[in-house]
């Protein structure tokens, strides 16, 4: 089994003049794109709330989520 990978561009919508590039993996069965902190903090994009997630293991975790574009 392989991998399929997208090379987007993200960008912060309140700064659109903020954008990178970056390689995804494509997981159609995902509704967030998760995407490293150091990055999203690269292009000023913040946190604006926090959720809980259960994980394929079945534990229940918390990330702070935030809002950036993602162009394909």
């Amino acid at each position: 089994m392989s991998h399929t990978y997208a090379e987007v561009i993200i960008y912060n919508p309140v700064e659109p003049g903020k954008r990178m590039s970056i390689k995804l993996l494509v997981n159609t069965g995902s509704t967030y794109t998760w995407i490293k902190r150091e990055r999203l903090n690269r292009i000023g994009v913040k946190p604006i709330a926090r959720r809980r997630f259960k994980t394929i293991e079945g534990r229940i975790i918390e990330r702070e989520i935030g809002e950036a574009v993602i162009e394909c």
